[in-house]
């Protein structure tokens, strides 16, 4: 599969080799590399969750977490080492939204546990010792063939994919690789949003329904005695 362009800045480089290489003296470092990669097909399948779905709770706590619905809206998870492997090799992910999803932003921003899946508890942290990073030793921080630009910021701690397009109905990967410097395991909770624009209706669809508004006005004429 053919991979977009990737742009890191030289100084977000850098500092992201240089922490990747140096352990922390007191503590092990969590590097992440978020995977935005397109998906075949559109639409709800087999082991697909929308990117908004009020039905998958957090056990913890009894609330859901996938609440984004609209750019700029921010959930948080959990993700760390080692990666969940059936959130790598197996789910996906379809923008069941009405935005155009033009890129996504990750911030670490604490520790997480997550005794079970989908059982997390999150304890915010601005010292944890984790940022995103290069884990599969391409020397480029992020992985997509659906963005073109990447950026690193606020010391490793946020990542920021723009210059792509997931379509309403699209499917796509969002996963983190992950590592720690001492091979131990290490979890991070993290916050995202996505920027978008409202999709526009097919020409199809707008036809239908501006008949629809011409029947129901119609109907609702008042009738001569």
């Amino acid at each position: 599969m053919h991979l977009s362009r990737r742009r890191v800045s030289a100084v977000s480089a850098a500092l992201l080799a240089g922490a990747a290489l140096i352990p922390s003296a007191a503590n092990a470092t969590l590097i992440l590399e978020p995977v935005f990669n397109s998906v075949a097909g559109s639409g709800p399948g087999e082991n697909l969750i929308p990117i908004y779905f009020l039905d998958l709770l957090n056990g913890a706590t009894g609330e859901p977490f996938l609440t984004a619905n609209e750019p700029g809206e921010v959930i948080t998870y959990p993700a760390g080492f080692p990666a969940d492997p059936v959130l790598v090799n197996t789910v996906r992910i379809f923008n069941n939204t009405d935005f155009d999803i033009t890129g996504f932003t990750l911030s670490i921003v604490g520790t997480a546990v997550e005794p079970e899946p989908f059982n997390f508890t999150i304890a915010l942290d601005p010292n944890v010792d984790a940022l995103w990073g290069d884990v599969d030793g391409d020397t480029l921080v992020g992985l997509s063939d659906i963005f073109s630009t990447i950026t690193v910021s606020n010391g490793g701690r946020t990542i920021s994919f723009s210059d792509g397009l997931i379509p309403v109905g699209g499917r796509f990967t969002d996963f983190n690789l992950a590592m720690t410097t001492d091979g131990l395991p290490f979890l991070a909770a993290i916050t995202a949003s996505f920027t978008g624009v409202r999709a526009v209706p097919e020409p199809a669809s707008l036809g239908l329904l501006g008949l629809g508004l011409v029947v129901l006005a119609t109907s609702r004429r008042p009738r001569k005695a």
